[in-house]
């Protein structure tokens, strides 16, 4: 695998090329630039060609890059407007036990490089702040998520972003235009929002993906899209022609905000400073769905027992559309000779950025609520009351879950989710103020978000499916949830607003060292960054997010280049989301009053399935008597906080290495699991 070439072995590598470059760089003959700074450019025209120098050992590990400026090529192509950029990064994230999900691996990497071109057309062409901008990026990564259990809701808690947008991705490809006196300023192109709003660099230095990232933004947006089917044949199962099934429903899943740097879209930004520190930013661009594409799912802890038929045993285990496991009871005993297929499990699937087509048409299955009547399928049997199982390919007898929307049945759509192009517009508005002589840099902002996917709210909601006779095709009854109308709202947009409140709280005096900035002032000191998100609950699972930080640079006199700092990200859950959660609770398989439920005061979560091969088992024979198995509601959503500390040590001006910790309250979000320590480091080369 290419990982097991990159991993741990990424800035080995390129310390070593770089060592390996530096012994056959070539300058210019009489380029007077000075050794310790590669950047450092010779004023004077070359008097002769090309010609090799062997730079010393010191030069380069006190210069500006760990390739010594691109094998040397670097300043001769800047000469002609072409600058490059590059870093690889690698991260290890090892997680104590206690907390998170079992069956998952405590010990991860994940590798980062990015790869930057900017190239300047003063040089050819004379129009000065005109450039282009291309930006590449590949990742590999192991998953320390899946161990974390930050997962469904609580996604946004990862402890690191290097999990979406894996292997090599095409990002930002944009024309910038900005005035001499960057009053003005407009790119536009192939571009990446979540890199021109809410700019946090001081966020940069953390690892956790809400703080670094997310910020909040892109919590689950709504149950999804429902597709009803409402033209069942009566012959076999079937679509096309024939019967109504009512209440044959499946939601696909809506895009939520994608605030991530893996997202890029055609569009443009412009942004106005009217004055020195006051700026106004706005930016449109295309609303792609999936365009991020779709991550491995897992067994979480309510998707299996108590919870749910699936033994406990498959806690954190991963799943595909191909799972079929044993029934486990209400009593918590495992069914002999009981089996089931889970149902349809999305994909994982990437794009690497390359859609520049845009989301393929919506197509959902015209198969939803069907269960399969083909050998491919398998073959159904059932009794008269219409309780069925099918025969798999391997011979199985396995109950489909009650929306036959299920493996192997193709769900159309981009991988079962809704498929749809819009408009997505930020906007942002900004004060960059310097408080009193020490010059204390702030910046204060209100942005807002208007995400053109449509989505449907948390509105609480009961249906259930038809039960039809699988050998007749005839419906057997009707449940009570398909005789009415469900009461989701749809909505054509998801929106939200932000506020940032970065601030230079304390500023070092030093004067005469290379720890200043162009106007002698000290970098070192104390900085606070600060951000609050606010979607509407009706809409999104995690409405409130706040996070706040502090970072202090040059800690020490003997480190003036290290960087240390704790933060703080809080994210509390919608009470819509859990009014939803509480009607599905309450939801049956079959429908309240047929003669094959029962009345329970509250209602389960999930009812067993009614079916010959989930019957009792006597005397080693399967009883048709249906099941009552009762199984615990889903718990409540309240919120998920992560503190993470760091301290950066510069080694020099290309390489840092930099221990990590975090912390995550409540990783699940409704606490199912225990608590997460995370121990780990980064480490870094610029190229």
């Amino acid at each position: 695998m290419i990982h097991s070439i990159t991993r741990r072995s990424t800035l080995l590598l390129s310390a070593f090329c770089s060592l390996f470059i530096t012994t056959d760089s070539f300058v210019y003959a009489n380029d007077t630039a000075s050794s310790s700074s590669a950047n450092t450019e010779s004023t004077t025209p070359p008097a002769s060609p090309l010609s090799w120098k062997v730079p010393t050992l010191e030069s380069w590990w006190n210069g500006d890059s760990g390739t010594a400026q691109w094998f040397g090529i670097s300043p001769i192509l800047q000469k002609g407007g072409l600058t490059f950029f590059g870093e690889a990064k690698e991260d290890y994230f090892g997680q104590l036990p206690g907390g998170g999900l079992p069956n998952q691996s405590r010990s991860n990497w994940t590798t980062e490089i990015k790869l930057k071109f900017l190239y300047d057309f003063k040089t050819l062409t004379g129009v000065e702040g005109l450039t282009f901008l291309s930006y590449w990026r590949y990742r590999d990564s192991e998953n320390p998520g899946l161990a974390a259990g930050t997962s469904g809701p609580s996604s946004l808690f990862n402890p690191t972003n290097v999990t979406s947008g894996l292997g090599m991705r095409i990002m930002s490809q944009q024309f910038e235009y900005t005035t001499p006196d960057k009053a003005f300023t407009i790119n536009a192109g192939w571009e990446t929002p979540s890199d021109q709003f809410l700019q946090q660099p001081l966020s940069k230095l953390f690892a956790n993906n809400n703080i670094i990232s997310a910020k909040g933004i892109g919590g689950q947006a709504g149950p999804g899209i429902p597709v009803i089917n409402k033209d069942i044949a009566s012959s076999g199962g079937s679509p096309g022609v024939g019967l109504p099934l009512k209440g044959g429903v499946r939601f696909y899943a809506t895009s939520p905000v994608p605030w991530t740097g893996s997202y890029s879209a055609w569009g443009a930004t412009l942004n106005i400073k009217p004055t020195k520190e006051f700026y106004i930013q706005s930016g449109l661009y295309e609303a792609i769905a999936g365009a991020t594409g779709v991550n491995p799912t897992q067994f979480t802890a309510t998707s299996v027992y108590p919870y749910t038929s699936v033994p406990a045993s498959y806690l954190g285990q991963m799943k595909d559309s191909k799972e079929i496991t044993p029934v486990v009871g209400g009593n918590g005993q495992i069914i002999p000779g009981a089996l089931q297929n889970l149902g349809w499990v999305a994909a994982y699937h990437n794009n690497h950025g390359f859609n520049f087509h845009g989301a393929p048409a919506f197509t959902p299955s015209a198969y939803v609520a069907v269960k399969p009547t083909t050998s491919s399928g398998g073959t159904i049997y059932g009794t008269a009351s219409g309780s069925a199982t099918y025969k798999n390919a391997n011979g199985q007898y396995v109950a489909s879950p009650s929306l036959y929307a299920a493996s192997p049945y193709d769900q159309g759509g981009i991988g079962g989710g809704f498929s749809h192009n819009g408009l997505y517009n930020v906007n942002e508005i900004g004060w960059t103020p310097k408080f009193g002589s020490d010059k204390l840099e702030g910046k204060y902002a209100i942005g807002g978000y208007v995400w053109g996917q449509p989505n449907t709210d948390y509105t609480p909601t009961h249906y259930t499916v038809s039960v039809f006779n699988p050998k007749t095709g005839k419906i057997a009854y009707t449940s009570y949830g398909a005789t009415k109308a469900n009461p989701y709202v749809e909505n054509q947009v998801v929106w939200g607003l932000y506020l940032q409140a970065d601030q230079q709280l304390y500023r070092v005096h030093e004067t005469g060292t290379s720890n200043t900035t162009s106007k002698g002032l000290s970098e070192r000191g104390l900085y606070a960054f600060n951000e609050l998100t606010f979607t509407p609950p009706k809409n999104n699972a995690l409405p409130i997010y706040f996070q706040t930080g502090l970072v202090f640079k040059g800690p020490l006199a003997a480190r003036p280049t290290d960087s240390v700092g704790i933060a703080l990200g809080m994210g509390f859950y919608s009470s819509s989301f859990n009014a939803y959660t509480q009607s599905q609770n309450q939801q049956f398989e079959n429908a309240v009053g047929s003669a094959y439920n029962a009345t329970v005061p509250d209602g389960p979560i999930q009812q067993g399935t009614v079916n010959p091969q989930t019957g009792v088992i006597t005397n080693g024979k399967t009883s048709s008597s249906p099941l009552n198995n009762y199984y615990a509601y889903l718990p409540n959503y309240t919120s998920t906080e992560v503190i993470e500390a760091f301290y950066k040590i510069q080694i020099n001006k290309w390489v840092y290495f930099k221990p990590d910790v975090q912390y995550i309250i409540n990783p699940a979000g409704n606490r199912t699991l225990g608590n997460d320590w995370i121990i780990g480091f980064s480490a870094l080369v610029t190229f």
